[in-house]
């Protein structure tokens, strides 16, 4: 079966699975305002995207490389988001971190980082 990346599709278990972290922390990163699922049905079931999954798996990689901690990586995102892509492009180029910076590069493409873009 074909999944469009768009498409609300797995369920809070699913994804506390394919990440390998708790359902509760998929709920904090929900209330953080890191990701937003889709709600559907009787109780506002949360339900994600593929390209909500890539995200997060993401932001999991940031976090965990560079031991930070929400409100941190939240700061990043508002300072990345100040950065022309002029300026971006070099960082990806020549940061000796470079993969960090490359998965950020992905992560601007996502819809999740325009939706981030007011991150509190």
């Amino acid at each position: 079966m074909l999944i469009e990346k768009d498409k609300p599709f797995y369920n809070v278990t699913q994804v506390s699975e394919i990440l390998g972290i708790s359902a509760d922390r998929l709920r904090t990163y929900d209330e953080e305002c890191l990701v937003s699922p889709a709600r559907v049905g009787k109780g506002d079931k949360r339900l994600y995207s593929e390209l909500d999954v890539e995200w997060l798996q993401d932001v999991r990689t940031i976090i965990s490389k560079n031991r930070m901690n929400i409100y941190s990586f939240k700061l990043m995102l508002k300072v990345l988001n100040l950065i022309n892509d002029k300026s971006f492009e070099y960082l990806v180029k020549n940061e000796p971190n470079d993969d960090i910076w490359k998965i950020f590069e992905r992560m601007r493409t996502n819809p999740n980082y325009a939706k981030l873009n007011n991150v509190k």
